[in-house]
């Protein structure tokens, strides 16, 4: 039975074999770079050209935040677009211009002030 020492020295190894410096996205996922320039909370939507839509997450007022756009959502689409909401009601909802996805595309959109 393998010790508890041998275990963490194998989990410490393969860490460090990790390419990457820690929370850099993998070079083949698509991303997308939210900035939230609106004063107000936003959910924020991804919307493909064949009409699904999936919630990708949340960005703060004021903030940018990093999303992974996982294949699943990337796979097959031609193009997104990015939509966000006012968590609470205050502020109108924003639609970004179509983007062409392609895997490790790292897209980048601003959401206007309100």
């Amino acid at each position: 039975m393998p010790s508890v020492r041998l275990l963490s020295t194998l989990l410490l190894l393969v860490t460090a074999c990790r390419t990457g410096t820690p929370g850099s996205p993998d070079p083949a996922t698509t991303s997308a770079t939210i900035e939230n320039r609106a004063s107000v909370d936003m959910d924020l939507y991804v919307r493909r050209n064949d009409g699904r839509v999936s919630r990708l997450g949340f960005v703060s007022g004021g903030e940018k935040t990093t999303f992974a756009l996982p294949a699943t959502l990337t796979a097959g689409a031609a193009w997104v677009r990015f939509e966000a909401k006012p968590v609470r009601g205050g502020g109108e909802t924003v639609v970004s211009e179509p983007f062409p996805v392609r895997m490790g595309d790292q897209i980048t959109w601003s959401v206007p002030p309100q």
